[in-house]
């Protein structure tokens, strides 16, 4: 018996390796997103090599997940290295064996532990409300989860990371 849309969506695993695929046929080629090149392949015109990343938020019960990074940033003048902590929402899926996944951790360019209005970051809707798309970026922070723990997922619009 055929699965229904509904079935098969519904499982988080299958949606993380759908993204998964597509995040893998997608290529990286900032260079070459010009509307009108000669030398794209007819159908992949346009920003369609642009965008290769669905970023997503994942929900336990209710709650959206979150994670805090931590990351090492280089002061230019000094040379040393100092932590930096984070807090996201946002995802991307890096890779899926069995119920266990690798997620990269995603933050905006500029992020701080409070948005714009000096707010702690305490919603996807705190970090991500009136960001620009092209701002999110790839931290290479990375954390393994055991899927069977989530009931729910966001995706979000394609970007280019």
């Amino acid at each position: 018996m055929e699965a229904s849309c509904y079935e098969e969506n519904r499982c988080i695993k299958k949606t993380l390796e759908k993204i998964l695929e597509a995040q893998r046929k997608a290529k990286k080629k900032k260079g070459d997103s010009c509307q009108t090149s000669c030398l794209a392949p007819l159908g992949e015109l346009g920003n369609h090599y642009s965008k290769n990343t669905i970023p997503f938020i994942l929900y336990c019960d209710c709650d959206p997940f979150k994670v805090e990074g931590v990351t090492i940033c280089r002061d230019k003048n000094s040379n040393s290295e100092t932590f930096v902590c984070f807090i996201t929402f946002v995802f991307r899926i890096i890779d899926i064996k069995d119920d266990c996944a690798v997620l990269e951790l995603l933050k905006f360019k500029n992020h701080q532990k409070c948005n714009s209005k000096g707010k702690p970051i305490c919603s996807p809707c705190s970090q991500l409300n009136c960001e620009n798309i092209d701002d999110l970026k790839a931290t290479g922070v990375c954390v393994n989860v055991d899927l069977s723990g989530f009931h729910a997922i966001q995706c979000l619009p394609p970007v280019c990371l």
